[in-house]
């Protein structure tokens, strides 16, 4: 039924809760998972980008990956392991993140998206629109969104 699933986390516990969701869908139908994170591009300051460059911190993509953005994509691949997924991929984007998983989907022939209902930007999400109910008015495909 499904043949490539993408779980979209950013560290939040409803993230996580979407994570183990999709981690267990795609070793029942033994599909790929694709774990991605989307981080928004950082404004680097010119003389800020001098420091970086001269301490060879720049490369591509064009920002430094803090711990946190690791770790969040490994707990996600240690789960589905531990669910027995053996097809997984992950993905470190830079962007907006509704429209850059969406983009992402239709790109890699996504066939389900699963993400938490709330994420990290609690409060920007109650005055714009959470980026879940963005992310399923806007799919090609089905979206699972998980409380």
């Amino acid at each position: 039924m499904y043949s490539n699933v993408l779980v979209c986390v950013d560290g939040s516990e409803p993230a996580r809760r979407a994570a183990n969701t999709g981690a267990e869908i795609a070793a029942k139908f033994d599909a790929e998972l694709h774990i991605m994170t989307v981080t928004r591009p950082y404004k680097v300051s010119p003389r800020l980008k001098q420091f970086l460059q001269a301490e060879n911190l720049m490369g591509e993509p064009k920002y430094v990956l803090d711990q946190m953005t690791k770790e969040i994509i490994s707990d996600g691949r240690k789960h589905a392991e531990a669910s027995g997924v053996r097809k997984i991929e992950t993905h470190i984007l830079e962007g907006k993140p509704a429209r850059t998983i969406v983009e992402f989907a239709r790109d890699e022939d996504i066939d389900l998206v699963v993400l938490g209902s709330r994420g990290v930007g609690e409060a920007e999400g109650s005055m714009l629109g959470s980026v879940s109910h963005k992310v399923s008015s806007l799919a090609h495909c089905t979206v699972v969104v998980v409380r």
